[in-house]
């Protein structure tokens, strides 16, 4: 037995060159709302509709906690969920650029 295989597991590449493993495959229509709400959210913070990107922040934690097999896909986009809520939380003082960063590359991480 490859001992390799069974430590590294199957990976695919995706169009653009990257590499993921299998377990990080994501059912079309959950791509398109996670697509569709990080499109949102985007767009709200740059509006300064603050309490509407806590709220679609919200829901892709959600959708990714629920729908998405574990992976690292699924730890990314959890982990910029946290830190985009922490960007925009009104207590710490808000970083809508820092949250606009993690949303844009929350976006790149979903396969094309």
């Amino acid at each position: 037995m490859n001992t390799f295989g069974s430590l590294l597991g199957p990976h695919i590449y995706t169009e653009a060159g990257r590499l993921r493993t299998v377990s990080d495959d994501v059912p079309s229509d959950v791509q398109a709302v996670l697509t569709q709400l990080l499109a949102e959210t985007e767009t709200a913070i740059q509006a300064g509709e603050l309490d509407t990107a806590r709220r679609t922040i919200e829901t892709v934690m959600t959708v990714s906690r629920n729908k998405l097999p574990d992976g690292e896909l699924r730890a990314q986009l959890r982990h910029g969920c946290t830190a985009v809520t922490g960007a925009l939380a009104e207590t710490d003082g808000v970083e809508s650029a820092v949250a606009a960063a993690y949303v844009q590359a929350m976006a790149e991480r979903l396969p094309e």
